[in-house]
């Protein structure tokens, strides 16, 4: 090849090596970019590899990208799993939700937090030193005023 420098960069670094050394070292991540670049060659009707320039073409690639347009003119239906207005419309509400917990008082947060936890009500009763039916009360109550605080 020649007496040029070459140059691999480990961890944001240059370093210098031998033709050698740089060519065993790039070979392999030339090949993956040249099978990565064949797996989006346009194929044909027979499915024989097309040679034309692909940015230009239609068809259907391999490992390429597509349109949601394009599947849409070539008769593909979509059925609307996700709903973008509900998503952000959920995400509020809990953002709504989180804020106002966070204006409650410590032990009114604390019982929200434990009784929500997915522990049994006792065991949630327990860990705050109160009845089960104290619990229950507490929670109902702060509840209600978290309902009165959201509307």
């Amino acid at each position: 090849m020649g007496s040029k420098q070459r140059f691999i960069i480990i961890d944001g670094e240059s370093i210098p090596v031998t033709e050698e050394v740089y060519l065993a070292y790039k070979r392999p991540l030339w090949a993956e970019s040249k099978r990565r670049e064949r797996e989006k060659r346009c194929h044909d009707e027979s499915g024989s590899r097309c040679m034309g320039d692909c940015r230009l073409c239609d068809d259907q690639r391999d490992g390429g990208y597509l349109s949601y347009e394009k599947c849409l003119e070539d008769g593909h239906e979509f059925v609307d799993l996700f709903n973008l207005s509900e998503y952000v419309e959920d995400k509020m509400l809990k953002e709504a939700l989180r804020a106002a917990v966070a204006s409650l008082p410590t032990n009114e947060q604390q019982i929200i937090e434990i009784a929500f936890d997915g522990k049994p009500e006792r065991e949630a009763a327990t860990v705050l030193g109160l009845h089960r039916n104290t619990l229950v009360y507490r929670r109902d109550k702060v509840v209600e005023k978290l309902r009165k605080m959201m509307t």
